[in-house]
């Protein structure tokens, strides 16, 4: 039998021009929510911590772990993404080739295990988080999900046109992303990145984003997920 691959989309295609939608002011907005989320989630500091970044692509959230004094290590499947990241000599980081299904390092070596927009593109997720969490120590440790939220217009928007990498991605719901990590320990979900869809509406965001997350609403475009084992 063929072997399955074990990502759905090849982002060796697209690794150069990968980071060019970050200099959009769509992207800049959406990133500037997105990263609020994450660090809302992550511990004030990472100094003395050592982080798993899966799926960590050219390195863009690879530089917000090393800010905040993380000793990140990235994997990725994709060679070319990875040389990307590696061209931007990010500090107190390492990078190597790994499929996220079976994770070449052992068990609690690690104290946080991030994966931020890799679960929609890989073969199995719930193999992805349980390797995640094995590498992670216990008690204490933590795995920090982000993904694309099927509620979100915008990704409904972008995988029905089949925009890519949208159109082979697996998009999820917030209460798809609590019942994956519920069985690791204590799970926290939120809902971020509520951008209206007119651009002249854009200069708004952050306050549409403040008010969708006070009213727990379940529609923004990014779902992050947090359980300590």
């Amino acid at each position: 039998m063929p072997e399955v691959p074990p990502a759905t989309f090849d982002f060796d295609i697209c690794a150069e021009e990968y980071d060019r939608w970050y200099e959009t002011a769509e992207g800049i907005m959406y990133d500037r929510l997105e990263k609020r989320a994450v660090t809302r989630l992550l511990p004030r500091s990472g100094y003395g911590r050592r982080l798993l970044e899966v799926g960590c692509g050219t390195g863009h959230w690879t530089r917000l772990f090393s800010d905040r004094g993380f000793e990140v290590t990235g994997v990725d499947i994709s060679p070319s993404m990875l040389g990307v990241s590696r061209k931007k000599e990010i500090g107190r980081a390492s990078f190597g080739v790994a499929d996220a299904h079976s994770l070449p390092f052992g068990d609690g070596q690690f104290e946080v295990s991030v994966a931020i927009t890799t679960l929609e593109f890989v073969r199995d997720p719930g193999v992805v988080v349980g390797e995640m969490a094995r590498c992670v120590r216990k008690p204490g440790g933590i795995v920090l999900v982000g993904v694309l939220n099927a509620w979100g217009s915008r990704n409904r928007r972008m995988k029905a046109a089949g925009e890519p990498p949208y159109g082979a991605a697996r998009l999820f719901s917030p209460r798809e992303m609590k019942a994956m990590l519920t069985p690791y320990g204590r799970t926290k979900v939120a809902v971020a990145a509520f951008v209206a869809n007119a651009a002249w509406l854009l200069p708004l965001a952050p306050i549409v984003d403040l008010v969708g997350r006070l009213l727990r609403l379940p529609w923004g475009d990014f779902v992050i997920g947090r359980v300590v084992l």
